[in-house]
């Protein structure tokens, strides 16, 4: 009799742990909570693949994990109030995109174990975010964007080889825009172009200010902020007007009617980052993940290229990485 019953559990015992085996893999069972803080909405693809990249992994909405989102910040100054309200629901993690979030999300969370994840960076180390990208120190990391807007301005004049005069509309005071002008000064003696530098503001408004593109500029390169990039239609808009070359630094732009571009996928970086919250989650600290570069492609709009009446090379587009045709 004591046999059959210790038969009995044994089997039970074996049959739970099959059932278990059989189950799906699921992160854990802690209930863990994202605060998202966001500065305009050019990185909601970014949001899409951290989502789609922890999921998966393992983190499941609504089971296992929670993302705190209220929208994109549609300014700077009001990433501080949104963070102070990210931070009263007592988050696990806050993820921050892009440069400008991940300046206030460290001047905030300064001090204390709060994980920041930021994803991208331009130049994470120009922008006083870390100092030390290999070892961060403190309690923020991410993923930063390679230093290639030179590359992408050579690229600009290997697609329209006629380009010698480029507009580069920025920000005054973005350390985003501060360290891609950086590049593109010392990318243009080699490339054989002059920048046309000019400051954008809020209240700019390309479609009703006709001079604001000047008359002798045969290209516009966008560099990599958030405010200039927000305004991507009236670029792409202007520009088919004028039959300029539009350059920017993420494929989404060039989907969305610029000619080209050399830069990130917003949503492979998404998940690129993911990765990085799982460790963060599985109790890695901060300070054990270097910050990590995001891979540049060759974008090209062949639609937006007859439009203009650019005609590519054949072996220009065998570089490309994505063409939109």
């Amino acid at each position: 009799m004591r046999k059959s019953v210790l038969g009995a559990v044994g089997l039970l015992l074996l049959f739970t742990i099959a059932i278990y085996l059989l189950l799906p893999f699921k992160a854990d069972e802690k209930l863990y909570r994202v605060g998202v803080l966001q500065f305009t909405k050019n990185n909601l693809s970014t949001l899409q693949g951290f989502k789609d990249g922890l999921r998966e992994l393992g983190y499941i909405e609504g089971e296992n994990i929670e993302f705190d989102f209220a929208g994109p910040a549609s300014s700077k100054k009001d990433l501080g109030s949104y963070m102070h309200t990210l931070l009263e629901n007592e988050p696990d993690l806050i993820f921050a995109s892009p440069t400008p979030a991940a300046i206030v999300a460290k001047q905030i969370t300064q001090g204390t174990n709060l994980p920041v994840l930021f994803a991208p960076v331009n130049d994470p180390v120009a922008a006083g975010i870390v100092k030390n990208e290999r070892a961060p120190e403190g309690n923020i990391t991410g993923v930063r964007l390679s230093a290639s807007d030179g590359r992408r301005l050579q690229y600009l004049k290997d697609v329209v080889p006629t380009v010698t005069k480029v507009l580069v509309p920025y920000s005054l005071g973005d350390k985003s825009a501060a360290a891609s002008v950086k590049m593109l000064e010392k990318a243009a003696p080699k490339v054989g172009v002059t920048l046309v530098k000019k400051p954008f503001y809020r209240e700019t408004d390309l479609l009703s200010d006709k001079e604001y593109v000047p008359a002798d500029v045969d290209a516009v390169l966008l560099p990599r902020e958030g405010l200039v990039m927000s305004r991507i239609n009236d670029f792409v808009t202007v520009c088919l007007e004028r039959k300029l070359p539009l350059s920017t630094p993420r494929f989404k732009q060039v989907e969305d009617g610029a000619l080209t571009g050399y830069g990130f996928n917003g949503y492979e970086i998404g998940k690129q980052s993911a990765r990085m919250a799982h460790m963060l989650f599985s109790g890695a600290p901060v300070s054990s993940l270097p910050v990590e570069t995001s891979e540049d492609y060759l974008f090209i709009n062949l639609k937006t290229a007859k439009a203009i009446g650019a005609k590519i090379s054949d072996s220009i587009l065998r570089q490309a990485k994505n063409i939109v045709r």
